[in-house]
């Protein structure tokens, strides 16, 4: 099966494990460019309104491709308690808040790997 196929066969899985049937999802694979050199993997974009959202994927090949739909599905999950803190929070406390959220996703990635059947 194709690395494609099985990306999508991936957002499928966590799409229904998660309720997320409504949303309209993509895949997409990319390049990404960071100005911190940071090794990026994943990222999520979001359409609220059109409940549409694109799931990036690091164009290199990690072996994680699971984990990382996996991780950024959670964040749609909980993206309007993430927008809702994104605009009420004072600048000072956001990039707090933004570490903390992610190890919470990074540990519901984890533990729903773990119990994956």
């Amino acid at each position: 099966m194709s690395r494609r196929n099985t990306t999508l066969h991936y957002l499928k899985y966590w799409q229904r494990q998660l309720n997320l049937q409504d949303w309209n999802l993509q895949i997409e694979f990319v390049k990404f460019k960071r100005k911190d050199n940071f090794n990026q993997s994943g990222d999520i974009d979001v359409n609220l309104k059109t409940k549409q959202a694109v799931v990036k994927i690091t164009h290199e090949t990690t072996g994680k491709d699971k984990a990382i739909i996996l991780h950024e599905l959670l964040h749609l999950k909980l993206w309007e308690y993430d927008h809702f803190c994104e605009l009420h929070l004072k600048p000072e406390f956001k990039d707090k808040y933004f570490e903390l959220l992610e190890k919470v996703i990074a540990n519901l990635t984890e533990f729903f790997l773990m119990h994956d059947n």
